[in-house]
């Protein structure tokens, strides 16, 4: 089953004690996160990571899939070609 399509949101405040990921466009909600000793920097800082998700996942994407970069990191870093494609394959996972 395909993601809710990017990009993503953060709506809400730590201090406002809601935090959510909506769909940008239509503010579908995707995600709540839930608040049970407060929220901390940490938290936001996750939200906007999860917000960020959709937009990352095309990068890497294109990334791997572009033929000049592809054979670059296949020749200097193929770890770093292989973490890349873990990546996606995990965030595709159904």
């Amino acid at each position: 089953m395909p993601h809710t399509p990017g990009p993503w949101a953060v709506r809400g405040e730590r201090d406002s004690g809601t935090l959510s990921i909506v769909q940008a466009s239509t503010g579908g909600l995707i995600a709540t996160l839930e608040e049970t000793f407060g929220y901390g920097e940490a938290d936001e800082a996750n939200a906007h990571l999860m917000a960020a998700a959709p937009t990352l996942l095309v990068a890497i994407q294109v990334m791997v899939l572009t033929p000049g970069i592809l054979a670059h990191l296949a020749a200097t870093d193929p770890m770093a070609l292989e973490q890349a494609r873990a990546a996606i394959a995990k965030a595709q996972q159904s």
